[in-house]
């Protein structure tokens, strides 16, 4: 690992994979996430995240709506997880050896930060119009309040 990744590794896997998923590790990308060496590296994500949301204000695909959306999960945005919710495929996904994660990623996301009830834990079940976005829906609603965003270990807890 470069000394540029040892740097990132503060952000945690599921924001590091989120930044495959938007362009953020190719250097030569528009969206390349290369923050200097003193700056706060989730201030400086949080920042990195509003510029690709702004810039991509009026992207209509789907998929790329829900990648930002999980970014903005990713920085506390709870707001973002209706966003995913709102945006959920049609059928199941069927990774290959791991390829073709980013397709997931949004839902994954949102698996990972959230406290779920083991009950909907399956994101290969989280289809539009199924129960399941149903459930998901009522216990995001249910729990908002509780939800409280902690920023280092990328998730949130319930209080």
């Amino acid at each position: 690992m470069d000394k540029k990744s040892d740097r990132l590794l503060p952000l945690g896997y599921q924001r590091l994979r989120l930044l495959g998923c938007l362009g953020g590790d190719i250097p030569s990308a528009p969206g390349y996430f290369n923050p200097s060496s003193d700056a706060d590296l989730f201030s400086a994500f949080r920042d990195y995240v509003a510029r690709l949301s702004q810039r991509w204000s009026k992207e209509t695909d789907p998929l790329s709506i829900s990648l930002l959306a999980a970014a903005r999960l990713l920085t506390g945005d709870l707001d973002a997880a209706m966003t995913i919710l709102d945006h959920l495929p049609a059928k199941a996904v069927k990774l290959d050896h791991g390829a073709g994660y980013c397709v997931v990623m949004p839902q994954t996301a949102l698996h990972t930060a959230l406290p779920l009830p083991s009950t909907l834990a399956d994101i290969n079940l989280w289809l539009v119009g199924s129960p399941e976005q149903d459930q998901l829906r009522g216990w995001l609603t249910a729990n908002r309040p509780r939800l409280v965003w902690d920023e280092t270990d990328g998730i949130y807890r319930l209080q």
